[in-house]
């Protein structure tokens, strides 16, 4: 990928390790068709030294700025519409507690 005086204008804008955390998660996505000898998790660890719930929280806040998604449009996009998904599925999920009925069915019993 050749890079355009707009992609260096961006990724001066981006730390150090914003622009890792993007090339890495460029990297995965596109790895994820081959098969991978280390969990992503594991891989964190040793790419990055940090946990991956702190990779995570750094994650979030990469694609949140303007800055990551003029560098990267299309993956930035892409994770943002993945974290969205996945905060939608959290959401919707109903916790019960088993042997209780779920909400409008007391009075059926």
């Amino acid at each position: 990928m050749t890079a355009t005086p707009a992609d260096e204008r961006s990724a001066d804008q981006l730390s150090e390790l914003a622009v890792h955390v993007l090339a890495f998660e460029h990297e995965r996505a596109r790895q994820d068709r081959l098969r991978h000898d280390r969990t992503k998790e594991a891989e964190i660890r040793v790419e990055f030294e940090m946990s991956p719930a702190r990779y995570y929280q750094v994650l979030n806040r990469v694609i949140d700025s303007p800055a990551a998604l003029a560098y990267d449009p299309q993956l930035v996009s892409r994770l943002q519409r993945l974290r969205h998904a996945r905060t939608s599925a959290r959401a919707a999920r109903s916790f019960v507690a088993p042997g209780a009925a779920p909400e409008g069915r007391e009075e059926e019993r």
